[in-house]
């Protein structure tokens, strides 16, 4: 048991988090997330909605899906007359950060870009349908056009020390961890069927979750954990190690997926590597689409700083996770999957086991 390398880890959360990304445009993260595994000869493959599906079997060994999503909240252009244009906002970016002009960056989904830009004028009006709060104008260097998308002008990546300022750690962070776990899962000595599923669409609704538990695009006897980087919080805070997520705003999940990560975590802090857990209740995530559904599902998650970067004076700031955090989180991972080929227990099991025919014997007189 160990801590992954520093390095490797940086090396990859770099190369994932430095694609810009938004719902319904994440080409460019798939696309690095892709490279990464193939890199490491992980096989892969894409479902019907262009979700990646990155598989590693060895022996016979209860199946586990790893599951992070490729979407950050962003701006999709609706109208654009010239230079300027409509463009709605895509996830939980709320109005109240959007009242003073806000530098970004304009792509589109045939290799353009980026082009510098502006959005301001917030204009309420809710779209259920998108998350969207409402739309905004959008003034670029570049003729604009429907179908473009901006993403907040902030670095893709600052290092710090253990400190990792980026623009979208929710949740590339989230795949750079799964991801670096499966390159550390290659070369596992033990039983294992663990499959990585990258997915689109969640800022928006859930939809890429919503749509693999729907169609079935994993094992029903699976166990689903989610991995997330969420909102820090008093209780879950960045820099103490990986969170185990009993629950979130809306669902607790499933003791038996659960119980594999706190064995592992058990035998994670005997080695002096951190760990949290606590019910996260500031968004809802992926696992409850699986729970819903009936899988056993758990959940992990990186304590994120300025989530959906909300700076702590209102204004967009990158958001900050921990490298310490993500190594915990890799190290959790790949002892989880162990844990599972064992069939491990907690230590305290012990006590919900048989009773001792003393004890019997003392209650009864």
């Amino acid at each position: 048991m160990r801590l992954p390398a520093a390095d490797a880890v940086l090396a990859t959360l770099r190369a994932i988090v430095s694609a810009p990304t938004a719902p319904y445009h994440e080409a460019r993260a798939l696309a690095a997330i892709v490279e990464r595994l193939e890199g490491g000869a992980i096989d892969v493959t894409l479902d019907a909605y262009g979700q990646v599906h990155a598989r590693i079997a060895r022996g016979d060994a209860r199946p586990v899906a790893l599951l992070a999503h490729t979407d950050h909240p962003a701006f999709e252009v609706v109208s654009g007359h010239g230079r300027e244009g409509i463009a709605r906002v895509l996830g939980g970016f709320g109005g109240d950060v959007l009242d003073v002009p806000v530098a970004v960056q304009v792509y589109d989904d045939h290799g353009g870009g980026p082009f510098t830009g502006t959005i301001d004028r917030f204009v309420p009006d809710l779209d259920t349908v998108h998350n969207s709060a409402g739309r905004v104008r959008i003034r670029a260097d570049v003729d604009l056009a429907a179908g473009q998308w901006a993403v907040v002008d902030l670095p893709a990546l600052e290092v710090d020390g253990d400190e990792l300022r980026m623009r979208a750690a929710d949740d590339l962070a989230g795949c750079a961890l799964i991801v670096s776990a499966l390159l550390e899962l290659a070369h596992a000595s033990f039983p294992l069927d663990v499959t990585g599923v990258f997915t689109r669409a969640e800022e928006t609704g859930l939809y890429g979750a919503r749509l693999v538990a729907e169609e079935g695009s994993i094992p029903r006897e699976a166990i689903v954990i989610s991995v997330e980087a969420s909102r820090a919080l008093p209780h879950a805070a960045a820099g103490k190690g990986i969170v185990v997520r009993a629950g979130d705003l809306h669902n607790t999940f499933t003791n038996d997926a659960e119980r594999y990560l706190r064995a592992a975590a058990e035998r994670l802090e005997r080695e002096g590597i951190p760990t949290q857990r606590a019910l996260l209740d500031g968004g809802t995530c992926e696992a409850s689409t699986f729970v819903v559904h009936g899988w056993a599902t758990t959940a992990i998650a990186v304590p994120n700083v300025n989530y959906h970067n909300r700076g702590s004076d209102d204004r967009f700031a990158p958001e900050v996770v921990r490298l310490g955090d993500l190594r915990s989180g890799i190290a959790l991972i790949v002892e989880a999957v162990r844990a599972i080929a064992d069939e491990a227990r907690e230590a305290w099991w012990a006590h919900a086991g048989p009773v001792p025919d003393e004890i019997k014997g003392l209650l009864r007189s």
